[in-house]
């Protein structure tokens, strides 16, 4: 009986049932960016990497170019387009909070924003259950949301 407790203990501590991101997009007029801020489960994003690399996050070993990998595993799958033209985005970085990686990047030039459209695939190539929850907020208008289900297309948000 002991072993089976132990069991569904440890069971716990390393298996979630639900797969969610949240990608929090901010159009930020004063300094012209785009600022955004991914919310995911880092033994996740850790798991879809182990093929290229033991990540380690937070760790004393952390793999030196963690910074790197997540960014390139983040532009496969976040499509982010404006005006017709593909949006890219300068890496600013990370922080681990408990079992929650926070990423940050930030799009440069953006004067406005007033259709934006993103397509998020984070993950759904290793979780069949994966959602992506994409917030984007817009100074003077309401926040919009969209959620991204696997094989989903892309999105536009509009004011």
């Amino acid at each position: 009986m002991k072993v089976l407790l132990l069991a569904l203990v440890l069971s716990s501590v390393f298996i979630h049932d639900f797969f969610v991101s949240i990608l929090t997009v901010r159009h930020v007029p004063a300094t012209r960016t785009l600022d955004l801020t991914w919310r995911i489960t880092a033994h996740d994003i850790e798991h879809a990497l182990e093929n290229v690399a033991a990540l380690k996050l937070a760790s004393a070993n952390e793999h030196p170019k963690a910074d790197s990998i997540l960014n390139a595993y983040f532009h496969d799958h976040l499509k982010l387009n404006a005006d017709g033209k593909a949006l890219d985005w300068a890496w600013v970085g990370k922080e681990l909070d408990g079992e929650t990686l926070y990423c940050y990047v930030q799009v440069m030039n953006m004067d406005s924003l007033s259709a934006f459209t993103v397509s998020n695939t984070l993950l759904q190539d290793l979780f069949y259950e994966q959602q992506n929850l994409v917030h984007v907020e817009r100074e003077g208008a309401a926040a919009q949301s969209h959620t991204f289900t696997i094989g989903a297309d892309a999105h536009t948000f509009s004011w």
